[in-house]
């Protein structure tokens, strides 16, 4: 199951979003966590029903996990601000 970790610019907001789930879920240092976590298990997680949208139609794109896989980082720049402003990482 792919996850994609989304920044929409205009609400300064972020989603995870999971296509295969039918959800979205809003971003907290605890969701962060998980999302880069050693084995995040995204089909224990719920949220928001988005059964009609892309990943895309939430925001940019900014990075993608596969259950079993590392995380896929799109725009590096972006993800070391939102790795920032959730985990106060440099």
């Amino acid at each position: 199951m792919i996850a994609y970790f989304v920044h929409d610019r205009k609400k300064d907001k972020d989603l995870i979003v999971l296509p295969d789930r039918d959800c979205s879920a809003e971003v907290t240092p605890q969701r962060m966590e998980a999302f880069i976590s050693v084995d995040p298990v995204f089909a224990s997680w719920s949220g928001d029903s988005c059964s009609d949208f892309a990943p895309e139609d939430f925001g940019t794109v900014v990075a993608t996990r596969d259950d079993g896989g590392d995380v896929c980082v799109i725009d590096g720049k972006l993800w070391r601000q939102r790795m920032a402003h959730y985990l106060g990482l440099p």
